[in-house]
């Protein structure tokens, strides 16, 4: 039996050895609470043997988690020509497991979150880009070199229930299979590209 989630990772694996740019990182489809589909690039995490993604709670992105039980996220991994489309639920994580990742995020970041948390909301408007840059210098300045991640930090473990694997070619036809979860068993079906 293949294990399609044992192939993503190896994909990502080689991507990563080849400086594949997009080897860590996966687009999000959501849809918004007026029926309008959004989609944004985050950061794929690889945490406990699973697949993870983090944001803020105050983002538009967590409000539309909530909307409904199924999400899409697609993978391409340019140097490896395959890309993965998948049909995900998300699980929240522990907020001590959020808490412990957090700590590794770069200090930007960090400091944007805490930005959300005491002054706006991530996606809202900013009078200026000059008062941005102030409201993140001031702190930046303020904040502690050690912080400890805000209570708006969320995290998601991806439970994958649908995923296609399309593997790219120049010399044959593509391949493009599909893995369907039933239980702890993956069914598989070979799909015209």
């Amino acid at each position: 039996m293949i294990n399609p989630l044992s192939l993503l990772a190896d994909d990502r694996n080689k991507a990563r050895a080849a400086n594949d740019p997009w080897a860590n990182l996966c687009a999000l489809a959501t849809v918004d609470a007026i029926g309008e589909p959004q989609a944004r690039v985050l950061v794929l995490r690889d945490l406990d043997a699973r697949l993870a993604l983090f944001f803020n709670g105050t983002s538009p992105k967590h409000a539309e988690v909530q909307l409904a039980a199924r999400h899409a996220v697609l993978v391409f991994l340019a140097s490896q020509a395959v890309q993965y489309r998948m049909s995900v639920e998300l699980e929240p994580l522990p907020p001590s497991i959020v808490r412990r990742s957090w700590i590794d995020r770069p200090r930007i970041p960090k400091v944007m979150d805490w930005l959300y948390e005491r002054h706006q909301p991530q996606s809202s408007v900013s009078p200026s880009r000059d008062h941005l840059d102030r409201r993140f210098a001031e702190l930046h300045a303020e904040l502690p070199a050690t912080i400890e991640a805000p209570p708006s930090a969320v995290g998601y473990y991806i439970n994958v229930e649908r995923l296609e694997r399309l593997e790219l070619a120049n010399d044959r036809v593509h391949t493009r299979r599909r893995f369907e979860r039933s239980g702890n068993e993956w069914i598989a079906s070979e799909l015209i590209p």
